[in-house]
């Protein structure tokens, strides 16, 4: 009986419609996490004021300082360059090829990963369900990094705190995770629920 049961629970899944389309939409939020990080992925200010908003895939493929730092940083970094290019050496302690940061080609691994948990969410949800939240996890560890960076540059007046893109990221990452637990919990409520059906009818 319990095997005929845990049959009848599969074949009732299968036959679910709005099941299949629930699965195939599991993919969206991973998808959608990666425009996400077009999005400023953190705000860097001095003083309160917000100097800097790189992308994840501009903090990747390198920043160039003298682009993407707003007035009045860079008109001073412009300036400190030409007047006194030998006072850029303090902060290429941390970054050595300040001004620019360095390509981080290793990042690209947090879009395979978001790409792969989208693909998962199609055929094993717990497997996209890890993806993604390893994906996220990385993401704020780089945040974390980047705040490091900017704390050994030797400026206390320096912050790098979350932006737009990481908070986006995040949340669709988390709406994943979430539709996965449905996708992993939904067959094991319908079985339990023909196991007591199947037990009551015995009963009866």
């Amino acid at each position: 009986m319990p095997e005929k049961t845990s049959v009848s629970a599969t074949e009732e899944l299968k036959n679910d419609t709005r099941f299949k389309f629930f699965r195939r939409i599991i993919s969206a939020p991973y998808l959608l996490a990666l425009l996400g990080l077009l999005l400023p992925l953190m705000n860097v200010s001095c003083a309160e004021k917000v100097i800097a908003e790189p992308t994840f895939y501009e903090i990747a493929t390198g920043v160039d300082l003298r682009e993407a730092l707003q007035e009045p940083a860079k008109g001073y970094l412009l300036k400190m360059e030409k007047d006194n290019p030998k006072a850029l050496d303090k902060f290429r302690t941390s970054m050595p090829n300040f001004p620019k940061l360095q390509p981080m080609p290793i990042l690209f691994g947090i879009v395979a990963a978001l790409v792969l948990a989208a693909v998962f969410a199609w055929f094993t949800p717990l497997g996209s369900l890890t993806l993604g939240i390893l994906a996220m996890c990385a993401l704020w560890a780089l945040l974390a990094q980047m705040g490091a960076i900017c704390a050994n540059i030797g400026m206390q007046v320096l912050q790098a705190e979350p932006g737009h893109g990481i908070y986006a990221a995040s949340v669709l990452i988390l709406i994943g995770t979430a539709m996965n637990l449905a996708a992993i919990i939904r067959p094991i409520v319908v079985e339990v629920k023909a196991k007591r059906a199947a037990k009551k009818a015995v009963g009866q």
